[in-house]
């Protein structure tokens, strides 16, 4: 439409976002010796989940400065210079809910006029959002599932918003058919992972993929196709129920069943 109109040049924006990882136990894939990290230690997985599969994808230029210790002082004059030159900020790490909150205590001491710690949500409890300057900080979980679940649930439609676009609607699948129980707390939003496909009988199932443990990754790539959500108000679905996925990835199809 603009080449009809005989324009070839429009201004845009992509939001510049900086990430920020904290935490003493964290160490850089390419400083990981040959038998693997030292005991204590464990590698930057998160970074490159919000980096290059979240922020690219999104249309953002995100900016990665490098790991910051569990220390209120380097956190805060670490993000609050990063406040100056970049649109938004992502940490990850120090917001964990009941424990030292390293994040949230240094991000607290810049004054922001709005600070929320915490969402109803599993997994990413921890993660939290506070705004500086009209700028958002978004302090996410360390584990990469939780992280990349409080990304979309929160920084996704805030980044959107900002630059005024609308997110592209998921597809849906309706009458997906439970292989096992569910179990989750009620008060909480969980967003189960899942892995869909089409039997030859012709019905979908829906293959939980891992009920506990926000830092496991095989949920990100062993056939994840898909995302169950469970309202607050219930504690799961049993097995045989007939739920609703949101699919973000193909639909498989499995012979076997």
């Amino acid at each position: 439409m603009l080449a009809s109109m005989g324009v070839y040049r429009v201004k845009v924006f992509s939001p510049r976002v900086a990430i920020i990882s904290t935490g003493n136990e964290l160490m850089e894939v390419t400083d990981v010796p040959v038998n693997g990290p030292p005991p204590g230690r464990v590698i930057n997985s998160s970074r490159f989940v919000i980096e290059g599969g979240l922020l690219k994808s999104l249309g953002c230029e995100p900016n990665y400065l490098g790991i910051v210790g569990d220390n209120e002082d380097g956190i805060a004059s670490t993000v609050g210079n990063a406040l100056k030159d970049y649109d938004a900020v992502i940490t990850t790490g120090g917001v964990s809910v009941g424990k030292v909150d390293y994040t949230i205590r240094a991000v607290s001491r810049l004054n922001p006029e709005y600070l929320n710690h915490g969402l109803s949500i599993r997994p990413g409890r921890p993660n939290s959002i506070a705004v500086v300057n009209g700028k958002p900080i978004f302090m996410l979980s360390g584990f990469p599932v939780a992280a990349a679940t409080g990304f979309d649930v929160l920084v996704r439609p805030i980044l959107l918003h900002m630059m005024g676009a609308i997110d592209d609607p998921k597809p849906v699948i309706k009458g997906g058919v439970l292989t096992r129980r569910v179990s989750t707390p009620v008060n909480t939003r969980s967003f189960v992972r899942v892995r869909v496909y089409l039997g030859r009988d012709g019905r979908v199932y829906v293959e939980p993929l891992a009920l506990t443990g926000s830092g496991i990754l095989s949920t990100l790539v062993r056939g994840g196709n898909g995302i169950l959500v469970v309202p607050e108000n219930r504690e799961g679905f049993d097995e045989g129920d007939e739920v609703e996925i949101t699919l973000i990835r193909p639909l498989f199809v499995d012979e076997t069943r």
